[in-house]
């Protein structure tokens, strides 16, 4: 078998993907082990074994996709289960209980009123009875948008339970997995008070794997530059950790080299818990341990086997682990590394570039099927960033993590010098990125370009590591076309779109004309916080992602109904991340609302009658014709032709404004309606919809709105006159495709 447990893994990650995998990939798994068998590169005892695997994880998914228990929603529940997956921040905490039928688990959370309070009796492994009523969790109701419903289905996880009150959960008992991480709080305790809030947050996420104190800008700035993996522990944090610990007992004689490997064994099957369990923790900790024990054994094991092995474990324990981001990048990166090892002859830096980017260039349609963008320049930056934190930044957190207990002082002024040199690091990221901060919005990659991507891949590292230099630079050039390819794709593409978002209670529609000739807004709703503050969520959650989900890295104009935040929230960060070339709204728009805006965009003032004529468009203003005094009724009212149909956009214009052009305009009809207010009965008029004819009719509204919108009169009024209804909070964002004068309208929930 040595050398052989790679062909074992491919076996296992056939069986759990023969659901998801089309037949003939799977069809082509089985051939090649046959090849191998055929061909005696493999022994048919390796093949039966290899299938016996294959079966055992085709078994293990089948259980996985098995139908969750119909448990009662909006409804007190009360259950008794053991707990896991413990996790606490300054905020919440959270733990997975199992459903009463042990199918599946519950997402249980508390936010707690005291930043340091912990539940009494809670520990992992402890029989806790809670009651509390019981949710599903939300879908993605976006293209693009980040679909937390299928991320824990993923984790097997169908249900979520909010507890109120401490008196809502009771436990007794506890388990191994307790001491480590009553540890970890004590550990995070104790940072919060002897270290300044920016030592402790990084001391906490390096060593601690407790993220969530981190600047969210920096999490941002390094996600931008591919940094990310810094921020998580990972085999680079594991084997220094190793490595310094080694170092330093064997060197010091504090143990022998035997000793020594029994104490980093005891130490790597605790860590991870400490560390919060992640699967690339997991990963990095096993490999190590493993490679440990097959030499104090004395047996040669190839690393490509260690890895295969730790990667059977990993998902032996949990299938569910293989649809974990982490765990995809740990492994790929780790296996192309090893398996590109011969590539590292030259000097320390040149190995360190070509490290950086083999690594990159492997993960990158992970990378793009996870953010929709890919950052060119970000092989640079790791090469700056990754000697920075080896060397100098994760050695000084371990050493101040270690002089937390031994001399809380030393820590402290230790601290101060770590604040110092990483802000210093940080803010010259932060002046990188100001200026040469250029992504490649790819939007997504279809299934077929990735799979040309990776055989480009293997091509280029086989040349390379055999010296064909001038293969290597046409494989080279292949992966970098393949990437430009999909970012060029959308101005060969004759399709036209017209989607309105699911934003809640607000408006933000999408026009993207044929071949690209111009990507529009219309409107671009901001969000609100608990505090009625307003926030941009609704722009990095649903807008942004939608665009780079499309590909769109420019928007060549917005237009903006009125001056509501429903309507307009979201333009200020539009101008300073889309290359806005302008914003276009009527004479009677609140021009302080637009202070905030890029100065670069132009703020265009539209008179009614106007029609405006762009690169493939042609759109009219209708309305308003005078200044009303509120903004509803100043609203925009715009009428244009797309796919060989009729628009009307209403804004939130309300019945007064819909007889107004009805006097204006006796004459008009519309085939498509955005109804006006989000279906307020304040519009809609049924003499409104007799006069247009309508066949459909767009209506954004919230989910279970505390305004009641679409009111039941709009919506009778609607199926009197037999018009469709499309509706963001039954059918999530509405799109209509076109090409030359025909379309089909399709909702993103079933």
């Amino acid at each position: 078998m040595t050398g052989k447990w790679h062909i074992v893994a491919l076996a296992a990650l056939g069986g759990l993907l023969a659901h998801t995998l089309h037949a003939i990939l799977l069809l082509g798994l089985l051939s090649w082990l046959a090849l191998l068998v055929h061909t005696r590169r493999i022994s048919f005892v390796l093949f039966l074994f290899s299938m016996s695997v294959c079966l055992l994880f085709f078994f293990l998914s089948t259980l996985n996709q098995d139908s969750p228990p119909v448990l009662p929603l909006d409804e007190p529940l009360q259950l008794t289960s053991t707990i896991s997956h413990l996790s606490e921040t300054d905020e919440h905490l959270s733990f997975r209980v199992q459903t009463p039928t042990h199918s599946s688990f519950i997402l249980v959370t508390y936010f707690k009123q005291d930043a340091r309070k912990h539940l009494p009796g809670l520990a992992p492994g402890a029989t806790c009875v809670l009651q509390g009523i019981l949710s599903e969790p939300e879908p993605a109701t976006n293209p693009g948008e980040f679909d937390y419903k299928q991320y824990l289905q993923q984790k097997n996880i169908y249900y979520e339970l909010e507890l109120k009150k401490e008196q809502d959960i009771s436990c007794k008992g506890t388990s191994f997995f307790a001491f480590p991480l009553k540890i970890r709080s004590a550990f995070l305790d104790k940072t919060d008070k002897i270290l300044d809030s920016h030592t402790a947050a990084w001391v906490q996420a390096m060593i601690a794997g407790e993220d969530s104190n981190l600047n969210e800008q920096t999490v941002q700035l390094f996600n931008r530059w591919s940094l990310s993996h810094i921020l998580a522990i990972s085999g680079m944090h594991i084997a220094l950790f190793s490595a310094i610990l080694y170092f330093l007992l064997t060197k010091l004689q504090l143990l022998t080299q035997e000793k020594t490997y029994a104490f980093l064994f005891g130490f790597l099957a605790v860590y991870p818990i400490f560390a919060g369990g992640e699967p690339s923790v997991w990963r990095s900790a096993l490999m190590v341990m493993l490679i440990m024990l097959f030499k104090v054994l004395g047996i040669k094991l190839p690393i490509i086997d260690s890895i295969s092995i730790v990667f059977l474990l990993l998902l032996l324990f949990d299938p569910n682990y293989l649809f974990h981001v982490g765990f995809q990048f740990s492994f790929l990166v780790s296996l192309a590394l090893l398996l590109s090892a011969k590539i590292y002859t030259g000097s320390f830096i040149s190995a360190l570039l070509e490290t950086s980017l083999l690594s990159q260039l492997v993960i990158l349609p992970l990378q793009v099927s996870q953010f929709f963008f890919l950052n060119p320049l970000s092989g640079l930056m790791n090469l700056f960033a990754i000697p920075f934190y080896t060397f100098l930044g994760i050695p000084l957190l371990l050493l101040i993590s270690v002089l937390l207990f031994l001399s809380p002082g030393a820590a402290n002024k230790l601290g101060s010098l770590f604040k110092l040199l990483n802000e210093t690091v940080i803010e010259l990221f932060h002046l990188v990125d100001d200026v040469a901060f250029f992504p490649w919005v790819t939007g997504k990659l279809p299934i077929g370009i990735s799979v040309l991507y990776f055989a480009a891949l293997v091509l280029f590292c086989a040349a390379w590591e055999t010296g064909k230099r001038k293969k290597a630079v046409h494989y080279g050039a292949v992966l970098t076309v393949i990437p430009l390819a999909a970012v060029l794709w959308p101005y060969a593409d004759q399709t036209g779109r017209v989607t309105m978002l699911d934003i809640g209670q607000g408006d933000a529609f999408v026009v993207e004309l044929p071949y690209r000739r111009g990507v529009y807004l219309i409107d671009a709703a901001g969000s609100v916080g608990m505090d009625f503050q307003p926030t941009d969520k609704t722009f990095e959650q649903v807008i942004k992602p939608y665009l780079y989900q499309r590909g769109i890295s420019k928007v060549d104009g917005i237009f903006a109904s009125h001056a509501d935040h429903d309507h307009i929230g979201s333009i200020g960060r539009l101008t300073e991340e889309f290359h806005v070339d302008w914003v276009r709204t009527s004479l009677y728009f609140e021009k302080q609302q637009a202070q905030q805006w890029n100065p670069d965009t132009k703020l265009i003032y539209w008179k009614a009658g106007e029609l405006l004529q762009l690169p493939g468009w042609e759109i009219q203003l209708l309305g308003p014709v005078t200044d009303k005094s509120e903004p509803n009724e100043n609203s925009l009212v715009m009428y244009t032709k797309l796919g060989g149909k009729s628009w009307l956009f209403m804004g939130d214009a309300g019945k007064e404004e819909e007889a107004e052009i009805m006097e204006r305009y006796p004459s008009l009809r519309a085939d498509i309606l955005k109804v006006g207010h989000h279906g307020s009965n304040t519009s809609t008029d049924p003499a409104f919809l007799r006069q247009l004819e309508p066949e459909e009719a767009l209506i954004s509204a919230g989910r279970k709105n505390r305004y009641g919108h679409p009111a039941p009169e709009v919506v009778e009024a609607l199926k009197n006159q037999n018009i469709r209804i499309w509706r963001t909070d039954t059918d999530g964002a509405v799109v209509y495709s076109f090409s030359g004068k025909t379309g089909t309208f399709s909702p993103y929930l079933p």
